[in-house]
């Protein structure tokens, strides 16, 4: 080989081992300020190799929900802590949350990069940066607010083309580190994304912890960490956590999710908070936050929700309790057995029926529950199937279709509505304690 050739390889190899170290130095984004965090009344230490907040210079485990309602219920629930993304109604949960001592993680929606349009219009970034600016200088005294929460399931790309994405992003960061230096800046991520979180670390370096949102996928969460610790160590909570993701269930044969019952989540709640939220050996967990804390609309108006649409609680409510003050109480709610369709069918029967025609259906509680004692809310809605799988949208309750129910027993009759499409019959049953109990079960109608 001649000293040129030898010269040309030595070369090549330079440019394929330095290319990449230039090209990742390049594009990494603005470090911390560590000088920032001297005084915060909210931090993370790291003190013998474990993370933890300290909250007033002592130790706090998150403990709470996502939603801006029912603040009282929480804090006599055992939470200590709710993450709200309706800054419209930010003033009033900032207060209510300090009455009864509980803390706020402030979320503030940003577009994804799956709106790149938005990255390149200087004036709409000019308008987001200034309104959150205002919003961050506005609240960061409250005693209530803990931390803030930038983008909520947003996606980071390795992709050059989303630098626009990475510029306003970290520009962010940095207005709310510098106008607020008391409080932590986190931002959340569906489940353990390896591309995600390995993004984070490289583009946006000065997040101060990762919020991760897992639903029946929690049950692998400590593995899927552990998969990552060669380029991950930093902290992180469980944003978002819940039994069963729409997404996750199984469906029917024209596509309608399949929801499980109240009493049933409420078991699944425990389940997952006992067997792998509680227990988890991972010295840089910071806490979890149960979703949904609140009523909600998303697929059904019962799906995630805590308490139904008329603010009466449901069993999940005191299964969260449960969790929270790790107790074992015996539960007030009416608890359920199963909805049947015309005598014997269920969800997972694909129910068709034909337009006009008369069905009946029933609700069963479990053994130990008084008949007596409970009275039914039956209604049928017509489902939408244009914002299935959109999650993101702001869901509205169906609109109730109504002279179709005969009574409002726990075993009722019913006339199938005339419009052909896909509907659910919900029932809700409520007690004389105060509480309240959800099924639904989905039917076709054929003309």
């Amino acid at each position: 080989m001649t000293k040129a050739r030898f010269r040309q390889i030595c070369g090549i190899c330079a440019i394929l081992i330095f290319l990449p170290i230039a090209v990742y130095y390049s594009r990494k984004g603005p470090l911390p300020d560590n000088s920032i965090k001297a005084g915060r009344k909210v931090t993370i230490q790291h003190i013998n190799g474990r993370y933890a907040f300290y909250k007033d210079n002592k130790p706090f485990l998150v403990k709470g929900g996502a939603g801006y309602t029912f603040i009282k219920d929480l804090a006599l629930s055992g939470g200590n802590t709710i993450i709200c993304w309706d800054t419209a109604a930010l003033q009033t949960t900032l207060n209510q949350a300090a009455e009864y001592n509980l803390s706020v993680i402030i979320g503030l929606d940003i577009p994804g990069v799956q709106y790149p349009q938005i990255y390149k219009n200087k004036k709409k970034l000019a308008e987001l940066f200034s309104a959150y600016s205002v919003l961050v200088d506005r609240y960061k005294d409250h005693p209530a607010v803990f931390a803030w929460c930038l983008g909520n399931e947003l996606i980071f790309p390795f992709s050059p083309v989303y630098d626009p994405f990475y510029t306003a992003y970290n520009r962010l960061l940095g207005m709310i580190h510098r106008t607020d230096p008391n409080h932590p800046v986190c931002t959340t991520v569906i489940n353990v994304s390896r591309k995600n979180i390995f993004n984070i670390q490289w583009r946006v370096p000065a997040i101060d912890f990762i919020g991760l949102n897992s639903y029946y996928s929690i049950r692998t969460l400590q593995q899927d960490i552990s998969q990552l610790k060669l380029f991950w160590k930093g902290p992180y909570i469980i944003s978002e956590w819940a039994p069963l993701g729409t997404w996750e269930a199984p469906v029917t044969s024209w596509g309608a999710p399949i929801e499980k019952n109240s009493t049933e989540k409420a078991q699944e709640y425990t389940a997952a908070y006992v067997d792998y939220i509680a227990p988890l050996n991972d010295r840089r967990f910071l806490g979890s936050l149960a979703f949904y804390w609140g009523s909600r609309q998303e697929y059904t108006f019962t799906w995630y929700s805590v308490f139904n649409e008329d603010g009466v609680p449901t069993e999940m409510k005191e299964a969260l309790n449960d969790c929270w003050t790790d107790s074992l109480t015996k539960h007030s709610s009416p608890e359920l057995r199963q909805i049947l369709f015309d005598g014997n069918l269920s969800a997972k029967d694909n129910i068709m029926v034909s337009a006009g025609t008369l069905h009946k259906a029933d609700v069963f509680l479990k053994a130990g529950n008084s008949p007596d004692s409970v009275r039914c809310c039956w209604q049928v809605l017509k489902e939408d199937w244009a914002l299935w799988g959109k999650p993101w949208d702001n869901f509205k309750k169906p609109a109730r279709v109504a002279g179709l129910l005969a009574d409002s027993l726990q075993h009722t009759s019913f006339t199938a509505p005339e419009k052909e499409g896909p509907y659910r019959l919900f029932v809700t049953v409520y007690n004389s304690k105060g509480y309240c109990a959800t099924t639904n079960i989905p039917f076709y109608v054929l003309e």
